[in-house]
């Protein structure tokens, strides 16, 4: 079932729509390419036992991808070019000025001009950029918050990445470069890390499923 030729139909197109977003990302003025991963899996139906029977679809397909930059400059103004790209349809800010919601960009501005403290003191969280679907989000090194150690505001993983155990149904894995540095190494040449995590929202998720029969 993963291997028809509907099913590689779908595949193709949804990989060529995941696929897209990293490369024009890498056209942004200030953004070097570190590491692309992806992953497109199918899982079965989840497992049941003698009180309650294997429930969902008999096989369900999602893809994902995330890419790692190093940042050349103030990442402020690299985020306000990706969001000028219009690459995805990123939060606005619907609440007007002062009160700007998370994800948006008028909030992670404002996160770093206020080097994550409220005027009122209250602690600020994490800003990140998020796309209107929730697909697609945006997180980087920001300064750390008082009291807490600078490796908390960093873009995670000490290794470099590698690929998750195989599917028993179907798994593919990517990875860009064959031999990518990891992300303390990135960080060592540029200053500054940003990672994007792209998880297509179509479908609950998934580009394909197979329904149990009835």
């Amino acid at each position: 079932m993963a291997t028809t030729d509907d099913a590689r139909l779908k595949r193709d197109l949804e990989e060529g729509r995941i696929r897209a977003l990293p490369a024009r990302l890498g056209h942004v003025k200030g953004l070097r390419h570190g590491y692309t991963v992806y992953e497109d899996v199918c899982t079965g139906p989840r497992t049941g036992n003698f009180l309650e029977p294997a429930s969902g679809p008999l096989m369900a397909c999602s893809m994902s991808m995330s890419a790692v930059f190093g940042v050349e400059g103030e990442v402020t103004e690299v985020l306000r070019r990706i969001e000028a790209a219009a690459i995805v349809r990123w939060k606005s800010n619907v609440n007007g000025p002062g009160s700007a919601p998370a994800g948006s960009l008028d909030y992670a501005l404002e996160y770093h001009r206020l080097r994550g403290v409220f005027p009122d003191g209250l602690l600020m969280p994490a800003p990140y950029l998020e796309s209107e679907n929730g697909a697609v989000t945006i997180s980087w090194d920001y300064p750390a918050l008082p009291g807490s150690p600078p490796a908390a505001s960093q873009v995670g993983g000490k290794e470099a990445p590698a690929c998750p155990p195989e599917s028993p149904i179907y798994s593919l894995c990517h990875i860009d470069p064959l031999r990518p540095q990891a992300v303390p190494e990135i960080r060592a040449r540029y200053g500054t890390v940003l990672k994007v995590e792209i998880r297509p929202a179509i479908d609950g998720g998934t580009y394909l499923t197979v329904p149990r029969p009835r």
